[in-house]
């Protein structure tokens, strides 16, 4: 239920109308009638109760953005599961991408032979996701685009309306500020840093 909202309506009485004008009771109607099978639609996907309720509310939070621009309950529906399932995926994708840098890390040591496989826990890649979600918001936002959307420079630029040599420099500036993070945490070691940032050139 939409919080504050009291009255309820039916779907049978919602209207279009209303909700474009921004009827909360209308709108409260949407969210419950399709709260839970979006739920449940995102859970099957990212198999996480946090991560599904989070997409689930941020898609919602979208629709109520956008309600001037819908032309019927069939297309709030269409943009409620269209928007959820995006958002899955990026989640899955993320997912993939850490995986793949865990695995890519192990087999440089493996490699190597200078740093024992103890060294990469929970612990290590926590920090590192944590530095990365504490980046400026702009750099952030462009770290991601590249290294875990897979986004070229050019791509990245016409997406946020910058230069290319903008990219670069939000691109430079997180870099920076991840190899100083990390390295000024005492329980990663030097070599260990040098590792994980090898993959962000």
């Amino acid at each position: 239920m939409v919080e504050g909202m009291s009255v309820k309506i039916s779907v049978n009485d919602f209207s279009i109308d209303r909700f474009r004008k921004g009827s909360l009771v209308d709108f409260q109607c949407v969210y419950e009638t399709y709260y839970d099978s979006l739920y449940t639609f995102a859970y099957n996907l990212v198999r996480n109760e946090a991560e599904a309720q989070d997409m689930t509310t941020e898609t919602f939070i979208k629709l109520w953005r956008l309600h001037a621009n819908f032309e019927s309950i069939n297309n709030i529906k269409a943009f409620l599961y269209v928007t959820n399932r995006n958002a899955c995926l990026d989640a899955l994708r993320f997912l993939q991408k850490q995986r793949s840098v865990h695995k890519e890390v192990l087999y440089l040591i493996g490699q190597e032979g200078e740093i024992k496989n103890e060294m990469i826990d929970a612990e290590v890649f926590s920090e590192l996701n944590q530095k990365i979600e504490s980046l400026p918001e702009k750099c952030r936002k462009i770290f991601k685009l590249i290294y875990f959307n897979n986004l070229s420079t050019a791509e990245v630029a016409e997406e946020m309306g910058i230069s290319n040599q903008n990219v670069l420099n939000q691109k430079a500036r997180a870099i920076q500020i991840l190899r100083s993070g990390l390295l000024s945490k005492a329980l990663l070691p030097t070599e260990l840093c040098l590792l994980l940032l090898f993959f962000f050139y």
